[in-house]
C-alpha cells in the first residue's frame, strides 16, 4: 500500500492549517509533551508524507517531529510554508481559523 492512500483524521488539538511549519515547531518546543502526543500523529504523518513520499509504515510522533525539525533546519525556507499548503488543504475562509483535518 502506498503512502498516497488518504484518510481523514480529525485532530483534537490547537494545530491550525494557517500556521507555518516554523510556528508549528515553535508550538511543540513550548511544551515537551506535545512532541510525544500520539493524537498529533495524523498531522505529523501528513507533513512527512508531503515532504518525502514513501511507502514505509508511519513512525512514532517523536520520530516524525524530529524529521520535520531536521528538514526545516536543513532548508529554512520550509519553515515559512503554511501547514495547509504542505498537506494540500485549502486555506480557511477569510477571518476563520480551522483546526486541521488531515488526509493521510
Amino acid at each position: 500500500m502506498s503512502r498516497e492512500a488518504r484518510r481523514t483524521v480529525e485532530l483534537e488539538s490547537p494545530v491550525c492549517l494557517d500556521w507555518t511549519l516554523a510556528e508549528l515547531l515553535d508550538w511543540i518546543a513550548a511544551a515537551d509533551a506535545r512532541c510525544h502526543d500520539e493524537r498529533l500523529i495524523g498531522v505529523w504523518d501528513a507533513i512527512d508524507r508531503a515532504l518525502a513520499p514513501t511507502t514505509a509504515p508511519t513512525p512514532t510522533a517523536v520520530v516524525l517531529v524530529r524529521a520535520l525539525a531536521l528538514r526545516v533546519a536543513a532548508d529554512p525556507s520550509l519553515g515559512r510554508r503554511r501547514l495547509g499548503d504542505v498537506i494540500g488543504q485549502p486555506a480557511p475562509a477569510s477571518g476563520e481559523s480551522v483546526r486541521a483535518l488531515v488526509a493521510v
